[in-house]
């Protein structure tokens, strides 16, 4: 068993543990910090916070987890040329500043952006009425264009559109 800890020791596996042990507590530290923010924003823009939301942050930690762990996996290896886990470190550091950004984002920024997709969302479901309006009021514009050409007096080829 001493054999073990020597061994250890020797390869400073302790020194890269602690410091793998950092960057993760850091991490979940700042995770947890968007997570709140994130809910207290949507609070006070009185936006519901839900499942699907929440669901959304265990979503991230494996985004951020998975590539860490290979990474920290490679610094174990290293560990016999490196002095610290130097990957998992930056890696770490990538996730936390994608977190500082994320709080650091405002409420109206993601409402104008959900807004966004909205619209979009309903000109793709309705392409087709918009596509047909576009379509009369261009074949409107021609026939106007084609009496006022003539000098004729305009009146409107479909008088059924504004009967009772």
């Amino acid at each position: 068993m001493q054999t073990i800890i020597d061994i250890i020791r020797h390869l400073a596996l302790h020194d890269t543990a602690v410091w793998l042990a950092l960057t993760y507590i850091a991490v979940v530290l700042a995770m947890a910090v968007d997570f709140v923010a994130g809910v207290r924003k949507a609070h006070q823009a009185g936006v519901a916070t839900t499942s699907r939301g929440f669901k959304m942050t265990t979503e991230k930690a494996t985004k951020y987890f998975l590539p860490m762990l290979c990474l920290s996996c490679i610094d174990i290896i290293t560990s016999v040329v490196l002095p610290a886990p130097f990957f998992t470190i930056l890696m770490g550091g990538f996730n936390i500043f994608c977190e500082w950004k994320s709080v650091l984002e405002s409420t109206h920024d993601k409402q104008e952006l959900r807004d966004k997709a909205h619209t979009f969302n309903v000109i793709v479901k309705n392409k087709d009425d918009i596509a047909a309006i576009v379509m009369q009021a261009m074949e409107l514009m021609e026939r106007k264009k084609q009496i006022e050409s003539n000098n004729e007096p305009y009146t409107n080829p479909n008088p059924q559109d504004y009967e009772d």
